[in-house]
């Protein structure tokens, strides 16, 4: 069975206002069955971009009652994780035991720059952190002593509602990063921009890993995060989306962020490509394209969630409110039976 989520990342002009109306667009994926909604974080990005998705999560938590409510993804390296745990703790249980702690080990230098956490230090720091927090959400009193964190005899108090913890999913592009996944995490969160030949190819590595450490894979949880986008027909999604869909892309690019089909980085200046690359990575279409994109993926990547992110940047409220509505109405029921 799959099963089906959001993703945002608030980012506009209109901070307040993007906000305002995800709370009613969560709302409604929550009334079409719609399993989880995730939030994602970045920093001193020019678009106006969240920074705190805790705090966001926090507030839809309190206006939503079924929904899943995860971070999509937290970027733990930059965090102390005694602090994170609590804090999702805490968030754990205002939400009634629906929260997900995403977590992935960041890539924009800036970011570690601000913050003060050397770049080479992401995966050290992302091992401990996924281990420390696990530990402090299961045990009495937690002595840990890391390269970058130590504990000595800590409690924490409250613990999550959720027994024995709320799920811990890692982000993770590169088979090393993939590898630890494995190793920490109860699930894999595969990115919407790699190439699903090299995504089905590390999920391998994935499996392996798992495998090694003693597990079955059939006990953890792939999530692919993919844009998404659902109108009338397909020319009508083109036309709605299209814009929207390039210049979010056109951010990955300028990060250095979008590879080809072979891993080769693919250069910042070359926005000719751009129209074809969101073509061929973003589901975009009316009901039965995305029914057919969704068979697609499951029968290459054998994924058990899907993430999509629906808004992006100069796609109306009241298209994002339909496209919803029509995946709830059209797409849903035809994707769910099987």
């Amino acid at each position: 069975m799959i099963h089906f989520g959001l993703v945002y990342s608030f980012e506009g002009d209109r901070a307040d206002d993007v906000f305002r109306e995800t709370i009613e667009e969560v709302a409604l994926a929550e009334q079409v069955g719609i399993e989880s909604a995730f939030v994602s974080e970045h920093h001193f990005v020019d678009t106006g971009f969240f920074p705190s998705p805790l705090i966001s999560l926090s507030f839809l938590a309190a206006r939503t009652s079924k929904i899943k409510l995860g971070t999509g993804v937290l970027l733990l390296p930059l965090y102390n994780p005694v602090h994170v745990a609590e804090d999702c703790a805490v968030l754990d249980i205002i939400s009634g035991g629906r929260f997900i702690l995403g977590v992935g080990q960041g890539y924009r230098p800036e970011e570690f720059s601000a913050f003060g956490v050397p770049l080479g230090d992401r995966p050290g720091r992302l091992r401990e952190g996924v281990t420390l927090i696990r530990r402090l959400w299961t045990e009495p009193k937690v002595t840990f002593q890391g390269s970058h964190f130590q504990t000595d005899e800590l409690p924490l108090n409250p613990r999550p509602l959720q027994k024995p913890a709320p799920p811990i999913w890692v982000a993770a592009k590169k088979r090393r990063a993939v590898e630890l996944a494995a190793e920490v995490g109860d699930g894999w969160f595969a990115d919407p921009i790699t190439p699903l030949a090299i995504i089905r190819r590390n999920k391998t590595y994935w499996e392996n890993a798992i495998r090694a450490a003693g597990h079955d894979p059939a006990d953890r949880t792939f999530a692919y995060y993919r844009e998404f986008l659902v109108a009338q027909d397909d020319d009508a999604a083109w036309r709605i989306g299209r814009d929207s869909m390039i210049n979010g892309y056109r951010n990955y690019l300028r990060w250095g962020h979008l590879v080809d089909n072979e891993g080769k980085p693919i250069a910042p200046d070359r926005e000719d490509l751009l129209e074809d690359i969101v073509k061929e990575r973003f589901t975009s279409g009316g009901p039965e394209r995305c029914v057919a994109d969704i068979a697609m993926l499951r029968e290459t990547l054998g994924l058990n969630h899907l993430i999509m992110k629906m808004k992006f940047p100069g796609l109306s409220h009241e298209n994002v409110m339909k496209s919803i509505q029509l995946f709830g109405q059209k797409v849903l029921p035809k994707v769910s039976r099987n």
